[in-house]
């Protein structure tokens, strides 16, 4: 079962990022965009796993940890790097699900954000650590689904690789 729900998330990732950036005239892999491109509201999108790979080289370059590849207004997907320290969050009005791809880690989810601090221009609060949270090892294929409303951060970080897909939920 996990196997079939891995298989459908990344088909429509694989599928809705690419053709969404083609449409656009934009390269993934390439120079950078300034905005992610538009879901298509008419016609499905692909993208190439020979792009997300040059996608996370081109963040690792730049020392940067997420490109969003597309944006459907409600909701984006992104390319995302998970380092070692990155702050727990929790968002209030959106859900996050995240595809690892590659390296391994462990999630911490649920508990209380200690020290939570309001982030300008966004949804959601960052702090220094969770308090009581349930710990959860992740590693490549598995899918971590995160509610509004509960934290969530990640530990013993190795080569973490994830599609994020974000989406409002109120």
């Amino acid at each position: 079962m996990r196997t079939l729900v891995f298989t459908m998330i990344s088909t429509v990732v694989l599928f809705g990022v690419w053709g969404a950036a083609r449409a656009r005239g934009i390269q993934a892999g390439g120079p950078a965009a300034q905005q992610a491109p538009q879901a298509p509201t008419d016609k499905a999108a692909y993208f190439a796993n020979a792009d997300i790979q040059a996608a996370w080289k081109d963040l690792e370059a730049r020392q940067v940890i997420n490109k969003r590849v597309l944006d459907g207004g409600a909701y984006s997907i992104n390319v995302r790097i998970v380092k070692e320290g990155d702050a727990p969050l929790v968002h209030a009005n959106s859900a996050d699900v995240w595809v690892m791809m590659a390296g391994t880690a462990t999630a911490i989810t649920g508990g209380q954000l200690v020290d939570s601090k309001k982030r300008p221009n966004v949804d959601d609060a960052a702090g220094s650590a969770i308090r009581g949270g349930i710990e959860q090892a992740l590693k490549p294929g598995d899918v971590l689904y995160v509610p509004p409303g509960v934290p969530h951060g990640f530990k013993d970080v190795k080569g973490f690789r994830a599609f994020l897909i974000r989406f409002d939920t109120k």
